[in-house]
């Protein structure tokens, strides 16, 4: 699952990508370390977390849309190893402005 959350300060958007495993743990890290070699240079991961419960993994990566992750991800997806699930969304802040104007 991916969530966008557009940055208030810049154009870059936020993607949080929560990972499931589908090989092992061995499998998927020594795929992930060749994914991360073919990182665009318009897309930077700014964390990346192992975790447990519903999801394996969680990625914080900064794209400038949903169109140049969504072409990076079928460039190096493998429906084998893992899956991932994709919602958009929104900061906090920006919400409570839209809020905001909508009871004006």
């Amino acid at each position: 699952m991916s969530v966008a959350v557009e940055e208030e300060c810049g154009r870059k958007m936020i993607a949080i990508v929560l990972v499931k495993f589908k090989k092992s743990a061995k499998e998927v890290a020594e795929y992930g370390s060749k994914v991360l070699k073919t990182i665009p240079k318009n897309i930077r991961i700014k964390a990346s977390y192992w975790t447990m419960g519903r999801y394996d993994a969680v990625w914080i990566v900064e794209v400038p849309n949903e169109e140049k992750l969504f072409e990076w991800f079928l460039k190096v997806g493998r429906t084998d190893i893992a899956r991932t699930e994709t919602m958009v969304a929104m900061t906090r802040d920006k919400a409570m402005k839209m809020l905001s104007g909508r009871r004006k």
